[in-house]
């Protein structure tokens, strides 16, 4: 009896060890497959990630600070405006530049400043910018003054003080290609007060009135051949040219409402109270976004009550329809201009911004 339930026992014991070791081996083999198949993803993931190679041949954008033909005075400082490169994968690597070149303040001249970079995958870029030195002005500034445009294809002009736009662009093209340097209303200022020298070709645009003969024709030139000029623009009128920005145009004022008649044939500017004057003056300057600080006045008329009213509404310069140009010490709101009118030959234009 004892021997047949002892034998029973361990039968059944070794069932059961039996079994365990089916379960462990089962087990074992179930891991071996899953961590078999978790390396072969990770190998391949690594692999993949070892072969994976982005192609780059595109070469960096190389863009020049300032701008791309400099005149400076000779014996002034030469202060490189440097340049930014932005690459296509790198992304921004401007510390990467190399200058080359040199600028001679001492001597008239032209100097080439190259700027040169690389990216990553070896793709290199340059650009290169002019810089002349040349004598200082020495008959003072040719501030031009024009009105209205028009193509004689479509109309004929009213007056005189319209300007066939062919001829414009012949203008503002010799500008362009003979080097005439573009002072800023700021150089302009410190010129008078004898605290800057300027290039001997110095020439400022402006146009009276904010025309849409101006915008229509006359700004695609100015944009053609990158040169500046300044709209005085008459606010109550063409304000809302200001409210797009066009470039090479700076908005400046003509008055918003002070381009009228008033008593004995003259402008309304000269009988109106300094009060009123003032609140005219700040009005066209919000309108033409707040920082307006150069003025033209109405019919070039002004007197002692206009010219303080422009000094306490903030206004550094103001310019007339007198002519003549403007030398060092010449006085700031008395300003005079050179005109330009429809029967200003092109040689006479020359001899107008010489």
């Amino acid at each position: 009896m004892n021997k047949g339930r002892n034998k029973r026992k361990k039968l059944k014991v070794f069932r059961l060890l039996l079994f365990i070791i089916i379960i462990v081996i089962i087990g074992i083999g179930i891991n071996q497959i899953f961590f078999k198949d978790k390396k072969q993803d990770l190998g391949t993931e690594v692999i993949s990630k070892n072969t994976e190679h982005i192609e780059d041949n595109e070469k960096p954008v190389i863009t020049l600070n300032g701008k791309e033909n400099k005149i400076i005075v000779v014996g002034n400082t030469y202060i490189d405006e440097k340049a930014t490169a932005i690459d296509n994968i790198d992304g921004d690597i401007s510390n990467k530049i190399i200058v080359k070149g040199d600028v001679d303040t001492s001597k008239i001249g032209s100097y080439e400043i190259t700027y040169e970079v690389q990216d990553e995958a070896g793709n290199k870029s340059e650009t290169k910018r002019t810089v002349k030195v040349c004598n200082s002005l020495q008959n003072g500034i040719p501030v031009l003054m024009y009105h209205f445009f028009y193509n004689e294809n479509e109309r004929t002009a009213p007056d005189n003080n319209w300007l066939e736009i062919s001829k414009f662009e012949e203008q503002i093209k010799y500008l362009a290609e003979n080097d005439f340097y573009m002072a800023s209303w700021e150089e302009v200022e410190e010129y008078i007060d004898g605290k800057v020298t300027l290039p001997e070709k110095t020439v400022v645009i402006t146009v009276d009135d904010g025309d849409d003969s101006f915008f229509e024709l006359a700004v695609p030139v100015l944009q053609k051949y990158n040169i500046n000029a300044t709209s005085f623009v008459i606010t109550s009128w063409y304000g809302h040219r200001a409210n797009k920005k066009e470039k090479n145009v700076s908005y400046q004022s003509h008055s918003d409402s002070m381009h009228e008649g008033g008593a004995n044939g003259k402008g309304v500017m000269l009988s109106w109270s300094y009060e009123k004057i003032v609140e005219d003056l700040k009005k066209s300057n919000d309108i033409l976004g707040g920082d307006a600080t150069i003025f033209c006045y109405p019919f070039g008329q002004y007197n002692d009550t206009d010219m303080k009213a422009l000094k306490d509404a903030g206004y550094k310069l103001a310019f007339t329809t007198e002519s003549g140009r403007v030398y060092k010490g010449s006085s700031k709101y008395k300003l005079p201009r050179v005109r330009i009118m429809k029967t200003t030959s092109f040689n006479e234009f020359k001899n107008m911004v010489k």
